[in-house]
């Protein structure tokens, strides 16, 4: 090996799958290059020492098939081959499977469109029926009732919802009962593995198929149109050839081409491909959009097509000695282009901007070393080019968005110099003055920002500052610059047609290319292009019908975050039927609430219910609406830990915003009653629950009883609890039916501190001396004025209240007799 290459090894430390390794790689790779030269290496990590292996075993094929002649030149073939794998000019690539050419008619296009999306479908199916599914077990696993019981969706409530769920996304009740069974034999996990995704390898189809092709094209994305049945065959047999590509770029001395050097690197290569593979073989050069830039020439020109089927011929003529069974052609491969560093299909640059990387691994956008290049050529500016690109990277003299600006608006040096370190870093200055750059406190402090704005993380800073979008947008164009200079006034009408991108050029641009290196090409081009993800199947088909070369049409992928807005179903107009209407219709609509934070009142009710869970004292307060309604929870433990306590509060805490948010209470009754962990067993102070399985079952099963009637979850039948909800316990209680009746003072029942003296001191409740009596006597009794129970009744020509004895009255004359 060099000095050279030597010198440009360097240790890095790069993540790859799930651990951190130490890396020897060169030092202009970037992580991406390096970990695409890693697997090429089969996982070893020091490349110097890899490719150094990897060139003595090729230069003794090299000599065994008489590619070198002596020791003298295989010392130097190794030598060479050596430093231009560890520059990156030239990379190798073995044989694969060869693609498949699908059979004339429309019947193998529209299978292949109906196996992608039945693909997609069992995927999207698979994820949601597993979870379907392992509700139904954990509804089983949870329960605590008998084994029968608990597998039998008519006595419990939570199978009954998670069946009826699991139906609804599609399984089979039989695989339903399957999942029962197995919860049932202590099996804890429904095991569900999704299909493998639809494979992308590209397919081969004739371009005459029409709209079958365009149909499978717009689905898949993996048809390649080929004009005719021999390039068809063509282009299939050439994805199997093992293939080398060299770095074009890599030739410029001095500001020029080096066509020397560029003639014995492509020897180089097809000579390390030939002691590599046997039979036919493919060579491509990388980075020709880039190239032609660097000349100087407009990619969509006659000049720039002639220029690239000379380099093309060049290559040839430097390898046509070698006697090897050499196909030039375009590669589509995008491992080959990675360890190259450039794409190898012909396609145009993707602009003069590209990022690099710094030694803590933070990438900066930064010139190309093609657009450097060719702004030299055309005689543009540098300087100005650069700021129309990357910006001043400063706010100094920015339109609107200044330090003077800024400071009027509260902004100290402080921040503004934070905001400003992170511009060669971030493409908006909304992420250059995050909340995480110029700090939470001042965002409050000076800015006034609600806790609500500093939770977003979308917040915009400066406009929380009082600029708008316009006086953004002009100080970013000054700050960040751009990706084009399509519309830069720095630039000439002709400089400007140098240094278009992919993106500023036109569509038949890379067609016209194509077109014009088919002749000198053994393999024909493929075209590959992507449309928008809205293309429509016409715009498909009408690309394929007027592509004259062989075309690969492919849809970008969807939105992430692509929603699609249905109205309800009754919410939907209603076309008028042509049988006349019904006189009456029953309609059932769902009104969905609205999803706002109903807020408690500042001075509430509720109740402090204290218990102990298996020794562990509890107190659970509630807050209620006015109208009784759960509002909120607060959960005290005694004497517990300070992690557990902070825990259990701060889970009353999301369980109270739950409530007041809308989630229905019996949500989550259903969700943790059952639940299982320590501590745990027999509840004492509580007339209701007399054992749980875990605290939260406990409270849940306490308000569950407490606020939605849910008298299942009570340990004894309601009518035989051993206490009243007032602290009294069998030795106070009523000891039969037939007892006198206490009378229960107010206070027992309604706060006093809470009703600030609203009910009188000598209120009290009495519970109905009618007790015993029937509904109908209950129903003919009337309020006494004196005690106030319901226990006025006639007796003669009287009205006797039954409890104190008070006569109410006599009966009016139309009553009597």
């Amino acid at each position: 090996m060099s000095e050279t290459s030597r010198a440009g090894i360097e240790g890095r430390i790069l993540e790859l799958g799930d651990r951190l390794v130490e890396v020897e790689a060169p030092a202009h790779f970037t992580n991406a290059r390096a970990e695409a030269w890693i697997d090429w290496a089969g996982g070893r990590t020091d490349l110097a020492a890899a490719i150094l292996q990897y060139a003595y075993t090729l230069a003794g094929k090299a000599q065994a098939k008489g590619l070198t002649k002596d020791l003298k030149s295989r010392t130097r073939f190794r030598e060479a081959i050596t430093e231009a794998m560890m520059l990156g000019l030239v990379a190798l690539t073995p044989a694969a499977e060869p693609l498949r050419v699908l059979e004339a008619g429309a019947g193998a296009l529209d299978r292949m469109t109906a196996s992608q999306r039945g693909r997609e479908a069992a995927q999207a199916a698979a994820g949601l029926m597993g979870a379907r599914l392992q509700a139904v077990m954990d509804a089983v696993l949870r329960c605590e009732g008998g084994p029968e019981a608990c597998a039998d969706p008519a006595r419990n409530t939570s199978l009954a919802r998670a069946t009826e769920a699991a139906r609804a996304a599609g399984a089979a009740d039989a695989t339903i009962l399957e999942a029962i069974a197995l919860a049932r034999a202590g099996e804890m996990e429904w095991l569900c593995a999704a299909p493998p995704p639809a494979p992308m390898t590209p397919v081969v189809a004739l371009a005459a198929e029409g709209p079958a092709l365009a149909r499978a094209a717009w689905t898949t994305g993996r048809v390649i149109a080929a004009p005719d049945a021999a390039a068809a065959a063509a282009i299939a047999e050439a994805a199997a050839l093992p293939a080398v590509g060299v770095e074009l770029m890599a030739f410029w001395r001095d500001g020029a081409f080096d066509d020397a050097a560029f003639a014995e690197a492509a020897k180089l290569a097809a000579t390390a491909l030939g002691a590599e593979a046997e039979g036919p073989m493919l060579f491509g050069l990388g980075g020709l959009g880039e190239w032609l830039v660097a000349q100087g020439f407009d990619y969509d020109s006659e000049e720039a097509r002639q220029a690239a089927r000379n380099l093309f011929q060049a290559a040839r003529d430097a390898t046509d000695d070698l006697g090897l069974d050499l196909r030039f052609g375009l590669i589509s491969d995008p491992e080959l282009a990675l360890r190259l560093g450039v794409r190898l299909d012909a396609a145009p640059w993707a602009g003069p901007v590209t990022v690099a990387e710094t030694a803590d691994g933070e990438t900066v956008r930064v010139l190309s070393e093609a657009a450097m290049l060719g702004v030299a050529a055309t005689g543009a500016d540098l300087a100005a080019v650069r700021d129309a690109l990357l910006g001043h990277r400063g706010l100094s003299d920015a339109p609107a968005v200044n330090h003077q600006a800024l400071t009027a608006r509260g902004f100290t040096s402080l921040e503004i110099a934070a905001a400003e370190a992170e511009l060669p870093f971030v493409r908006s200055l909304a992420r250059a003055f995050a909340p995480t750059v110029v700090g939470e406190g001042f965002l409050r402090d000076v800015l006034g920002a609600t806790p609500e704005q500093l939770a977003d993380p979308g917040l915009d800073v400066l406009a929380l500052a009082g600029f708008d979008a316009d006086e953004i947008a002009r100080a970013e164009v000054h700050a960040l610059g751009g990706d084009s200079l399509a519309d830069a006034d720095v630039l000439t009408e002709d400089q400007r047609l140098v240094l278009r991108g992919a993106g500023d050029l036109p569509p038949a641009a890379e067609t016209a290319m194509l077109g014009a290196l088919a002749p000198i090409l053994d393999v024909p081009p493929v075209l590959e292009l992507t449309l928008p993800w809205e293309a429509t199947l016409a715009e498909v088909e009408a690309m394929i019908s007027a592509c004259e070369v062989a075309i690969r049409v492919r849809r970008a992928p969807g939105p992430a975050a692509l929603a699609l807005d249905i109205p309800p179903v009754a919410d939907r107009p209603v076309r008028a039927p042509a049988a006349p209407q019904p006189e009456e219709r029953i309609v059932e609509r769902i009104v969905e609430r609205e999803r706002t934070r109903q807020k408690l009142p500042d001075r509430r009710k509720g109740y402090i219910q204290k218990a102990s869970v298996g020794g562990h004292k509890v107190y659970l307060h509630t807050g209620e609406y006015d109208d009784g309604q759960l509002g909120e929870i607060f959960i005290d433990m005694h004497k517990e830990g300070a992690a557990f306590r902070s825990l259990m509060n701060n889970f009353a805490i999301a369980i109270s915003i739950g409530l007041q948010y809308g989630v229905p209470l019996d949500e989550f009754v259903d969700a943790f009653v059952f639940t299982r962990f320590e501590p745990a067993g027999s509840v004492t102070g509580n007339d209701t629950v007399k054992s749980a399985t875990s605290i939260l079952d406990y409270i849940f099963r306490e308000l569950g009883i407490s606020y939605l009637g849910r008298n299942e979850l009570a340990s004894a039948d309601p009518g035989e609890l051993n206490a009243d909800g007032l602290g009294r316990g069998k030795a106070d209680a009523v000891a039969a039916d037939d007892a006198e009746p206490i009378p229960q003072p107010a206070s027992r029942f309604i706060s006093r501190g809470f009703a600030r003296g609203a009910a009188p001191d000598n209120l009290v409740f009495l519970p109905s001396a009618n007790r015993g009596a029937g509904p109908a006597a209950l129903a003919a009794a009337e309020v006494c004025a004196a005690c106030g129970d319901i226990a006025v009744v006639k007796k003669g020509q009287a009205l006797i209240c039954e409890t104190c004895g008070t006569r109410a009255g006599r009966l009016p004359e139309d009553q009597t007799g």
